[in-house]
């Protein structure tokens, strides 16, 4: 592993020589990170953020945030069938069967985690996505509850786009992949509009795997006046996918595209029809007001509504899913010579109205009695953070919120009696800084608290009864790191090492009928050690080849259960359930004259265990993805086309993008597809 870094940097060196003298070799904008609330540059926050912008959301096929989040050190996107999506930061997946838990998500200031704790992060189509922000650990003092971290969304900057652009885009590929979007985009001095529709559909490498989403979206900005700002995004999303279901070991190696078969108990995943119905709207708004050159005020409002249906292989739910939330911060900014001041007040409050009924699944039909539950969940903090910076020599960061959060659940049919949980207000403090030690090197540490309370499918899981005994998690992360730039930025680079002490730290379990419930697993040590590289090679006006960038992240994690202790087990010393060891993701971006390009990425991904008593263990593997395309500007620029295509997995590797981590009967295997291929163009005008 040494010898490879060796050659790596080496290979930098040696390259920067060869393009040095090229005069055309400009100097590269550093990265402005927003999700701080607090807009500095990239290497400037003291804390572990990570970027995904416009090239990185086109580098694969355009149609899964899946490669483009995985490429992330400390990041893991997993995709158990097409569309079910889950999402950790630093091993947060402990607890996600599927959606995204115990990471809080935004679209800029709009909450996008709902009262519950859980985001449905297949409903957003990343073709309406300009850039991604991930704040890696707790970050508790701005942005409350939740250990993993925090993911913030951004549109397109209208710097990007002309006052007037349609955009149409169609693809297909292997395993009945179709999808084809359309936008359009209108902007003036004071508005920007976007209109957008997709429709994506796929058959499946596995049986009972079929997937078809759409998409319709509208996004603005609207500036009444020189302090007033409207930012707006509703969506409605009709997604459907079936879940083909866990195998075992010996199904998985034999014939990978079979779905869960039947058992002496239980019908097939396809008997049953079991998947997934959703359909969302969401509306939300965020007004900035600019009340002097000190002062600002931003309030976002969030409504969304969720008709969700899953007929499983033991039941049937359904869930009419009502949320509400506002999110407002006044902002006070002081500059005097070199020293810059900022304050933030603010706080954030979310509540919900959900009836979830729960019956028996006969072939994909409610059957039998049905039980009823009103459930209520309510969540709100408060918070404030001061941030001094002395240009960008020195940065020292406080803040701290308080959060509380309450569930209250009225079991109505049959009746019974109301019971209310709410879990004791909490504060959670951050305190950071960063310290500039040498030209373009900074270095920073951090002590935050994390907290996590059950999210309502945890209160209330799949498997039935609701579980009023699971305590909150919480902890202490420690973090120092590094971030640097060399060569007028065409060199970008960070690493970083954390310890996180949790307690009560929440784990799944999953019964004889394939549902899950949850306990808490008393102590966890999380360590772990985060790089990215990012260099830029070679960019001119003429020659074969216009741009050449390398890059890089690296992963290793060290997490174990330092006390856990079920009835009859001791799970102590034991490594953490469905956390890889390590991730190495390194990939190149090759621009040629003529207009033609070619991303390839390679992804290693280590073993994991499979179960908590880690007598099962899940296989590394070795990942390819290429892009290759040609871009084309037709008519003075008035229209662009790019023809792409873009091979996943070619050299036919065998590996499971997604493990049902203490799986009964063992069925912990959901094969991902072997070599898959799409092609599609995309033209703007």
């Amino acid at each position: 592993m040494m010898k490879c870094w060796y050659i790596f940097f080496f290979t930098i060196c040696i390259t920067h020589q060869l393009t040095a003298q090229d005069s055309s070799y400009a100097e590269l904008n550093e990265i402005e990170i927003k999700g701080l609330d607090i807009p500095s540059k990239q290497r400037s926050v003291p804390a572990s953020i990570s970027t995904i912008g416009k090239r990185e959301l086109q580098r694969y096929g355009n149609n899964s945030l899946v490669p483009v989040l995985n490429a992330l050190p400390g990041v893991r996107m997993e995709e158990r069938s097409p569309g079910s999506y889950r999402l950790s930061i630093r091993g947060s997946l402990l607890r996600s069967p599927f959606g995204v838990r115990n990471v809080k998500m935004y679209w800029k200031d709009m909450p996008l985690t709902d009262a519950g704790g859980n985001m449905y992060l297949n409903l957003l189509d990343m073709n309406t996505i300009g850039r991604i922000e991930v704040i890696k650990g707790p970050a508790g003092s701005i942005y409350g509850a939740g250990t993993g971290g925090v993911v913030s969304f951004f549109p397109t900057e209208q710097k990007e786009v002309p006052s007037s652009q349609r955009m149409f885009q169609t693809t297909a590929g292997g395993f009945g992949q179709k999808g084809l979007l359309a936008s359009w985009n209108k902007q003036t001095d004071k508005q920007r509009v976007q209109i957008f529709q997709s429709l994506w559909s796929a058959s499946g490498y596995r049986r009972n795997s079929r997937m078809s989403r759409s998409v319709t979206q509208l996004t603005g900005n609207w500036k009444p006046g020189k302090n007033h700002e409207l930012d707006y995004l509703v969506y409605y999303t009709d997604l459907h996918y079936q879940t083909p279901g866990g195998l075992t070991l010996s199904q998985f190696q034999q014939t990978p595209q079979q779905a869960r078969p039947a058992t002496a108990s239980l019908p097939s995943a396809e008997q049953q029809r079991a998947g997934i119905f959703n359909k969302t709207i969401f509306v939300g708004t965020s007004y900035t007001t600019r009340l002097s050159k000190q002062w600002a005020q931003t309030t976002s409002i969030i409504f969304s509504y969720t008709n969700f249906r899953n007929p499983f292989i033991s039941n049937y739910e359904t869930r009419f899913e009502q949320n509400i939330g506002i999110r407002s911060k006044w902002v006070y900014e002081q500059k005097w010579r070199q020293h810059t001041l900022h304050l933030i007040v603010g706080a954030e409050s979310s509540r919900g109205n959900h009836r979830i009924d729960s019956t028996g699944n006969f072939f994909g039909n409610r059957f039998g009695g049905r039980v009823t539950d009103q459930v209520r969940p309510a969540h709100s903090f408060a918070f404030t953070q001061l941030q001094y910076s002395l240009e960008d020599r020195l940065v020292i960061m406080a803040g701290i919120s308080t959060n509380t959060y309450r569930y209250a659940i009225h079991r109505t049919n049959p009746s019974g009696v109301p019971t209310n949980t709410t879990f004791p207000l909490t504060w959670l403090p951050r305190l950071s800084g960063l310290l500039k030690v040498a030209s373009g090197i900074n270095v920073y540490a951090s002590l935050s608290k994390g907290y996590s309370s059950p999210t309502l499918a945890e209160i209330k899981p799949s498997a039935g009864g609701i579980y009023q005994d699971l305590r909150a998690e919480q902890g202490w992360n420690t973090e120092v790191g590094v971030k640097g730039s060399m060569w007028r930025s065409k060199v970008q680079w960070d690493a970083g090492f954390f310890r996180f002490n949790l307690r009560d730290a929440i784990v799944r379990r999953v019964n004889a009928a394939g549902a899950e419930y949850f306990v808490n697993s008393g102590k966890t040590e999380q360590k772990g050690i985060e790089s990215s590289v990012d260099v830029l090679l070679l960019r001119r006006a003429t020659g074969v080849i216009k741009e050449w960038r390398i890059w890089n992240s690296l992963t290793f994690f060290d997490f174990r259960f330092r006390e856990y202790k079920s009835t009859t087990s001791d799970f102590s010393g034991n490594k953490l359930t469905g956390v890889p060891d390590k991730q190495i993701v390194a990939g190149t971006d090759l621009r040629f004259e003529g207009g033609f390009y070619l991303n390839a990425v390679f992804q290693y991904t280590g073993s994991l265990p499979l179960t908590d008593a880690n007598d099962a263990f899940a296989d590394d593997y070795r990942l390819w993805q290429f892009r290759l395309g040609w871009k084309k500007a037709w008519g003075k620029n008035k229209i662009q086309t790019d023809i792409f295509a873009h091979a996943d997995n070619p050299l036919n590797e065998s590996y499971s993008l997604g493990n049902d981590i203490n799986a009964f009967g063992r069925r912990f295997y959901n094969p991902a597809p072997m070599a898959q291929f799409t092609g599609g163009i995309r033209i703007l005008f």
